[in-house]
């Protein structure tokens, strides 16, 4: 009997990530607004009301969409941080130069940065206005792994976290709206971290 659900549980994974791979493929080709539950559920085979059950209306599906590409790109976030050790200086502003560079050539991300231009920003909410699926996951993951990667810096756990969330919301703002290059936007990373570290250290 387990192993009958199990089957179950794994084609329902597969038919979701087939739904999600669709919806993305449709995003980068049309946009957003070219997305229908029918359209999707036509191109992977199978019924609208399987989609609606498996993911929820159209606003579901779109954030699930965002939600799987910024677990991705936070992966890659994870591993630049680990490749600088415990130096804060060099790791954070590698894993923000990844996520700046990436943005600019993942055709998903384009796609919803873009399609503010043409009326069409269904989805560009879900980077800008609210905590999920892009602000508070990326807090999160960032904050634990820095958490672990520069305990050895003795930092109080609170200015960490404001350092942080400051970070990711100050990286989401030049992805949206850049306004030079990205050598720019690390400088201003780099003073974020400095100053914090120099408060931790004057209080000390």
């Amino acid at each position: 009997m387990s192993q009958g659900r199990g089957f179950y549980s794994e084609m329902r994974a597969v038919v979701r990530e087939r739904l999600l791979d669709v919806t993305a493929e449709l995003i980068c080709a049309e946009g957003w607004a070219a997305v229908t539950m029918s359209r999707v559920a036509d191109q992977v085979g199978v019924s609208r009301q399987l989609v609606y059950k498996q993911l929820g209306g159209k606003g579901a599906l779109g954030e699930a969409v965002v939600s799987r590409e910024v677990e991705r790109i936070l992966g890659s976030v994870v591993e630049k941080l680990r490749e600088h050790g415990g130096d804060p200086l060099a790791g954070i502003p590698a894993a923000v130069e990844f996520v700046l560079r990436t943005g600019a050539e993942n055709p998903l991300i384009k796609a919803v940065l873009l399609g503010r231009h043409g009326g069409d920003d269904g989805l560009l909410p879900l980077l800008t206005t609210r905590p999920e699926p892009v602000l508070g996951p990326a807090t999160e993951v960032v904050l634990a792994e820095v958490r672990v990667r520069y305990a050895d810096l003795a930092v109080d756990d609170d200015v960490l976290a404001r350092v942080v969330e400051i970070v990711v919301r100050l990286t989401l703002s030049h992805l949206l709206q850049p306004s030079g290059p990205v050598e720019e936007a690390l400088a201003q990373i780099r003073i974020v971290i400095e100053g914090a570290l120099a408060r931790y250290t004057r209080a000390n």
